[in-house]
């Protein structure tokens, strides 16, 4: 895995905004990766999502600047997280299991991990889901795993991928109330991702105006030299 140029970067801006937020962010790590998106499609939500972290780092730095609106009031929140905080795991794991097992409740389960073609196919069935990542069932079980089985196997998923669901716990100052905010990092990276490529399409224009650059020329340029010649406009 490797940092996108800004040129790259571009590209699948341009591309993107004809795309589903999915496609957007399997392209950006297919490219990062060095590897087919159906490749990325098949890794679990928790490694795909650590992944998207870490490129998110390398792009715009370990800061995120972050805002929420009270569910209670409307009131807005904002605050500041570092990358370090959100990391839950590693976005490199090394010999991770396809197939993984579960013995509760007299059953023995082989299962594997969600990954973003399960959560695409069964988006708000929980049950359709967990159907899904399920390899083998001992004794068999129909048409469905009892509910305490399958909450348990959940909950393993959960602990073995944990990446997968970030959850901040948030204070409305203005009226005390309390909640929990899902940190969607493939929504929240686009954001910065549409945010910065209309500003360097801004300064692209700028100093191919005033110098006569390629676009090009001033993509390849490092966004600290781009600044010290916006400077001199």
């Amino acid at each position: 895995m490797r940092p996108l140029t800004a040129t790259e970067l571009i590209d699948h801006w341009e591309s993107g905004l004809q795309q589903s937020l999915l496609d957007r962010m399997l392209r950006l790590l297919s490219t990062a990766c060095g590897v087919d998106p159906e490749q990325i499609a098949s890794l679990s939500i928790g490694e795909r999502d650590a992944r998207l972290l870490q490129l998110r780092e390398w792009i715009f730095g370990s800061r995120l600047l972050n805002i929420a609106y009270c569910p209670h009031c409307a009131e807005k929140v904002e605050w500041e997280s570092a990358v370090q905080q959100l990391r839950l795991q590693s976005c490199l794991q090394a010999d991770v299991p396809a197939a993984r097992s579960l013995e509760t409740a007299g059953y023995t389960i082989r299962y594997r991990l969600p990954n973003t073609l399960d959560i695409c196919a069964a988006y708000t069935n929980a049950e359709a889901l967990l159907q899904r990542c399920i390899l083998e069932v001992q004794p068999a079980a129909e048409p469905a795993l009892p509910e305490q089985v399958a909450a348990a196997l959940m909950q393993r998923m959960s602990e073995e991928d944990p990446q997968a669901d970030i959850r901040m716990l948030l204070n409305c100052p203005a009226c005390g109330h309390q909640w929990e905010a899902l940190f969607d990092i493939a929504s929240y990276l686009w954001a910065e991702v549409h945010q910065w490529a209309l500003r360097l399409l801004q300064e692209v224009g700028l100093l191919a105006s005033a110098f006569g650059w390629s676009e090009k020329e001033i993509l390849n340029m490092s966004a600290q030299r781009r600044q010290l010649y916006l400077e001199m406009i």
